[in-house]
């Protein structure tokens, strides 16, 4: 399918005064029994979507129960060393969990909630072939903005994968640059990098060792030295952040990444004929506000200044591309 290419738009963030309607309704519901019936209809819209692709769930979560024990937990905090801190704004719900990100739960749906997001943004293709599709959709548009000389497509690239969950973005990345030398995710949820470490270790073939899993902030890569990293990708990430998140993230990964090297950005497009039909609906953006709490901070602030944020950052942006759904994007910007 065809992609339309875009600029991000500078200036000043939209007011918020004009999706004001939206908001007073979602501050109602939130503080009504109502709440909570919107969050468990989204988690049984997601099943019955999941299930769709061809996916057995609860056989699926049962296999991953031997994972989901406090010892799995222990080594992969310990790898992180003392020094790792939960941020604050990270342990709240998220996705009609009320334990977040932070729970054996979430981390063994993950995987499987994945196929179904892909599955209904491209509801137009075979259901079983959704999340291949979707985030096929992401690297393709990534390689194409790429230049040919880009030094993530050189042997011996290093890449970093911020954000990355149970480690479905991280083993396509490493799919998508074969000659990488290295390819980490990193994930602030100790479950979700478990889980991730299991399923790796199931899948025939997988076992390479030049792809990590690990516990930590994006914001505070520590063990990541200046100018070392070819590639950063931020993948379903910003619109789950605050807004100061955001900006110590976009600041750690200009830090990380060589002279050169790229940032990849996959997100959510609130200026897309996708989202702006949505934000016009205040009932329809109440209910997609419910699960995720920062979406006012993305969709209002972070979003429409996105061009702004990376410049200030000494990081360039080289294009923008709409996939097929018509409401996702593909930024991509060079470290100057």
């Amino acid at each position: 399918a065809e992609t339309a290419e875009g600029d991000i738009v500078p200036g000043v963030a939209r007011p918020r005064w004009q999706f004001q309607l939206s908001g007073l309704v979602f501050s109602i519901i939130r503080r009504t029994p109502l709440y909570g019936k919107i969050k468990a209809s989204a988690f049984a819209k997601m099943r019955v979507s999941t299930e769709s692709t061809g996916v057995d769930w609860d056989a699926e979560v049962a296999a991953l129960q031997d994972v989901c024990v406090d010892a799995s937990l222990a080594a992969v905090k310990q790898e992180a060393g003392e020094s790792f801190v939960t941020p604050a704004y990270y342990r709240r719900a998220f996705h009609a969990y009320d334990d977040g990100n932070l729970c054996w739960e979430h981390a063994c749906h993950q995987p499987l909630v994945s196929r179904a997001v892909g599955a209904r943004n491209l509801p137009g293709l075979p259901a079983e072939d959704g999340d291949a599709n979707f985030r096929g959709a992401f690297e393709r548009e990534l390689l194409a903005l790429l230049p040919a000389d880009a030094p993530c497509r050189q042997p011996g690239a290093a890449i970093v994968d911020l954000g990355c969950g149970t480690g479905i973005s991280t083993r396509r990345l490493l799919d998508a640059f074969p000659g990488a030398a290295s390819c980490v995710g990193v994930d602030l949820s100790p479950h979700m990098v478990a889980v991730g470490r299991a399923l790796l270790d199931r899948e025939e073939g997988a076992s390479d060792p030049r792809l990590k899993l690990a516990l930590g902030d994006a914001a505070r890569l520590g063990d990541v030295p200046d100018g070392s990293v070819d590639l950063v990708s931020l993948c379903l990430v910003l619109h789950e952040l605050p807004g100061s998140a955001t900006d110590d993230i976009l600041s750690e990964a200009a830090r990380a990444l060589k002279p050169g090297g790229h940032l990849a950005i996959f997100e959510m497009d609130p200026a897309s004929p996708g989202f702006l039909r949505a934000r016009s609906n205040p009932w329809v953006f109440a209910a997609l506000r419910s699960t995720e709490p920062y979406l006012d901070d993305y969709f209002w602030d972070v979003a429409p200044l996105l061009r702004c944020r990376l410049q200030e950052r000494g990081l360039e942006v080289l294009g923008k591309r709409l996939i097929e759904s018509n409401k996702h994007q593909v930024v991509v910007a060079r470290r100057v």
